[in-house]
Parts: C-alpha cells; sequence; structure tokens
C-alpha cells in the first residue's frame, strides 16, 4: 500500500467514485452512503500492528 499512500490524500466524497479509484488496492470498503465535509479515517488493517493512515472524523485509538 506504500506506492498508494499519496491517493489517500484526495478525499472522495461520493461512495462509487471511492470505490473505483480504490478497489483494486482495498479489500473492504463499507458504504455510508456520501461522505461529508471532513474526511472519514482510513485504517490499514494488513499487518499484525493496526495502523491509521489518516485520521478523520471521530476518534479512533489503537
Amino acid at each position: 500500500m506504500d506506492s498508494e499512500a499519496d491517493d489517500f490524500d484526495e478525499y472522495f466524497t461520493d461512495p462509487q467514485e471511492f470505490r473505483e479509484h480504490f478497489e483494486k488496492i482495498t479489500d473492504l470498503i463499507i458504504d455510508g452512503g456520501m461522505g461529508g465535509q471532513e474526511p472519514s479515517t482510513l485504517v490499514d488493517c494488513s499487518k499484525d500492528e493496526v495502523e491509521i493512515i489518516r485520521q478523520g472524523a471521530g476518534v479512533l485509538k489503537v
């Protein structure tokens, strides 16, 4: 995922656009409908230790 890390700087509000952009590099996308103005939190769970890629709306503690 490191080579695509810069892609996460772009924020998508439309779940369909997000899927089209990231479906080849993600295992799971949860569609919560159209997004707001504040980016969501992105989490990498592919390793033994969970890593927050982007802290967004809400608070996620690992």
